[in-house]
């Protein structure tokens, strides 16, 4: 499809609603500015913000997105603008995720978290903020910042996550569970050289160990992901150049607070076996 492009920004207004508890803003910010200087502004937080942002209609359709949001989506300039949001949530989070868009438009900032699908077909479970956008009396839309999620600790996402992943000496992934790919939303660098693979093309698809539908053991562990159960089993996965390596792929839930089934995601170890019989090591 080539390079993503945001769509068109144009229109985007913004006001600074009243606080009683807010402080006295600096005099230089009473002087009137210019509409050229504040759509500048705006334009630039909008389109060069390094999290996704959608601008929605009252109506929940795309009016505008900015770059990061054009290539979470998988569309370009000509593709988004009119398709409603739900097109991108699973459908089980798609009531939950239109309650809160009605909060939204009666004013209030809200937010939930979901698991969505691009047009790619790649899934990421994501907490979604969404910011009234008002005019007077009115509300003329809503703005949409999309974050990454792991779960629903304060774990998700953060740089401190993926320096523990990648201390890990084996190949470690994190999957949400919760979608119906089990889409791995974090992964360590050993399990790209354990699977010889880069890992932007692991990061947000199924996991490839898993990928073998017939296989008896592979079986057991998409139903021990279904359930959220741990479970451990020996896999022969083929690596690239058709060589084939033995391991022990370890599933484990990353609990949530206070309740293992609230667990959102699961961590998988690769652990090499390098004796197999069917899997020499490299060399």
């Amino acid at each position: 499809m080539g390079a993503m492009k945001a769509w068109p920004v144009r229109g985007i207004s913004l006001s600074r609603r009243s606080h009683p508890h807010a402080a006295t803003p600096p005099p230089q910010w009473n002087r009137r500015r210019s509409p050229v200087v504040l759509e500048s502004r705006a334009k630039a937080l909008f389109v060069h913000h390094p999290e996704p942002i959608f601008e929605l209609d009252p109506e929940g359709r795309f009016r505008h997105s900015n770059v990061a949001g054009a290539n979470l989506a998988g569309l370009n300039e000509n593709e988004g603008q009119g398709m409603h949001f739900t097109r991108f949530v699973l459908p089980q989070d798609r009531q939950e995720v239109e309650r809160h868009f009605q909060l939204a438009l009666n004013g209030r900032h809200t937010g939930c978290m979901a698991h969505i699908r691009n047009l790619a077909s790649e899934e990421y479970h994501v907490t979604l903020h969404m910011l009234p956008i008002t005019s007077k009396r009115n509300t003329l839309g809503v703005y949409v910042l999309v974050n990454p999620s792991i779960n629903h600790t304060d774990l998700s996402g953060s740089l401190a996550a993926q320096r523990l992943l990648d201390a890990i000496p084996l190949g470690a992934a994190v999957l949400a569970v919760g979608s119906e790919t089990h889409s791995v939303v974090m992964a360590n660098r050993a399990l790209g050289e354990l699977l010889d693979m880069p890992l932007e093309v692991i990061l947000g698809h199924p996991l490839p160990s898993l990928q073998e539908s017939e296989s008896v053991a592979v079986c057991r562990l998409q139903q021990a992901l279904a359930t959220r159960q741990p479970a451990r089993e020996s896999l022969s996965i083929s690596r690239r150049g058709g060589r084939s390596l033995g391991m022990l792929l370890h599933l484990e839930p990353i609990e949530a607070p206070g309740d293992a089934s609230d667990s959102a995601c699961m961590l998988a170890l690769h652990i090499p076996q390098y004796g197999h019989r069917r899997s020499p090591p490299d060399g």
